[in-house]
């Protein structure tokens, strides 16, 4: 056991067992010690730390009378797991108003997770064991650029749900979409500082720009997409979107617009970064190719696997141009691999494997079900009119709900938190309430109770 979380202070006026006590539970509340951790001995702790066994022995028994850890005869001592209530306890007492209580979810409505049915998580955990049991990959550093396998059998994934035209060579692995845009900042840096986006971009996309110190722009949209007199006024040198659904309007881009894009890009020397979020997740309408394939000079591609396996796989790709690929590899020998090289390995043989396609067919089918059930809950609840409107966000697996009236927000979380339910969110302006809920973190049997609970509350928390 490393003690390095153990601060003793022989000057301090507060007594060594209770300063051995505090860093102790701090430690466990922080989860550097977390439930079934076997803490040592206490004859070995004195002796490590240079201090009495008796106040070793003051401090564990505080602990265990306290519920963080207890004392299993002719075991030793092991971490209790109990610092969720203790915490929850605290704070309702009002004793330590900075801890804040985790409520539980029954429900959910939100988009920050997906049902264990939906991962296929017993046979990707098959392909992850695979690579954990050889130790000579597992004792060695990852490629910086993304561990070749993986970047060439993405080269014909990526071509056959998307039409990304590419080879190996031009993708960039990394953990996640947000780790690949500071990467890319690094490689834009020096070829302007100006970039566009949609009014409603993703935050987290934006915190990044601005985090490498680059003009944002928001850009309004009109019917067929981001609005190009606007581009064409603030003159970006660089734009960002989304395709394949407005994270706004939830609309694919028409044709037309992109036409009008890449046709500008190329004229002006310009850069497209296209975030196709769930892009090959289509489920309700037909699927329209990546726009990198009609321009993969000016594109630069960005697609991820958060809702295709498991949130946690924190894999991501990047497609770059020729041109940024030749300024990369300038930079690559001080970079290093952000994504688990286990990870991207099993990734390379499930996709080798035929399994992510046969997944994503699988995920197709459910995602449609599910998608069908909540527009029924919904209409039989709200009876789309002039007073509710509903409408399908497709790639970002959602509706939205436009109610024509205020809600009071505070009431609506309030009941909604009491009832277990999560939701995306719950807006009011203009006259008029949105709120968004999505359905790739629920269970299919539970998606009627929960849309009538919702309904219920929306009608009751009317302004």
């Amino acid at each position: 056991m490393i003690y390095d979380f153990i601060n003793l202070d022989n000057s301090s006026p507060v007594p060594l067992y209770k300063q051995l006590y505090s860093s102790i539970r701090k430690a466990i509340e922080n989860n550097g010690l977390t439930k079934g951790d076997k803490l040592v001995s206490i004859r070995s702790l004195s002796k490590a730390l240079g201090i009495s066994k008796t106040t070793v022995e003051a401090a564990y028994s505080q602990l265990c009378a306290e519920g963080y850890i207890k004392n299993s005869p002719q075991r030793g001592f092991f971490i209790q797991g109990q610092v969720l209530a203790l915490k929850e306890k605290s704070a309702a007492d009002g004793i330590n108003a900075g801890i804040s209580t985790v409520s539980r979810i029954k429900y959910d409505l939100s988009s920050k997770s997906v049902t264990v049915d939906s991962t296929g998580v017993k046979l990707w955990r098959k392909y992850v064991k695979a690579y954990l049991n050889k130790d000579y990959i597992i004792s060695s550093y990852g490629e910086p650029q993304g561990e070749y396998s993986l970047r060439r059998a993405l080269s014909f994934y990526s071509y056959s749900v998307r039409s990304v035209v590419t080879t190996q060579d031009n993708i960039v692995i990394g953990a996640g979409t947000q780790s690949l845009l500071y990467l890319l900042c690094g490689l834009l840096r020096g070829l302007g500082t100006k970039i566009a986006v949609e009014k409603d971009a993703s935050k987290h996309f934006i915190k990044v720009f601005i985090d490498c110190g680059f003009d944002v722009v928001k850009i309004e949209s009109d019917d067929r997409g981001i609005s190009f007199d606007k581009i064409r006024e603030q003159n970006p040198d660089f734009l960002l979107i989304n395709p394949s659904g407005s994270l706004k309007s939830g609309d694919r881009m028409k044709m037309e617009r992109r036409y009008e894009l890449i046709e500008w890009a190329e004229n002006n020397n310009k850069y497209i970064i296209e975030d196709d979020y769930n892009g090959e997740l289509v489920y309700n309408s037909r699927s329209v190719p990546a726009l990198q394939c009609s321009a993969a000079q000016v594109v630069i591609y960005l697609g991820s696997f958060s809702k295709l396996l498991l949130p946690s796989v924190r894999i991501g790709y990047m497609v770059l141009p020729e041109r940024l690929t030749e300024i990369y590899q300038k930079f690559k020998p001080y970079l290093n691999q952000t994504a688990s090289k286990i990870e991207q390995l099993a990734l390379a043989d499930y996709i080798k494997d035929g399994q992510l396609e046969r997944h994503l067919r699988r995920l197709k089918k459910s995602y449609c079900e599910k998608s069908l059930a909540i527009m029924q809950a919904l209409t039989d609840n709200l009876k789309p009119s002039e007073e509710y409107k509903i409408k399908l966000f497709e790639t970002s697996l959602a509706y939205e709900i436009t109610i024509n009236t205020q809600l009071v927000i505070d009431r609506l979380m309030q009941r909604l938190k009491d009832e277990q339910i999560a939701i995306i969110s719950a807006e009011v302006g203009n006259g008029r309430a949105t709120v968004k809920i999505g359905f790739s973190g629920i269970e299919s049997e539970n998606i009627e109770y929960a849309v009538n609970k919702l309904c219920s509350i929306i009608a009751d928390c009317k302004a």
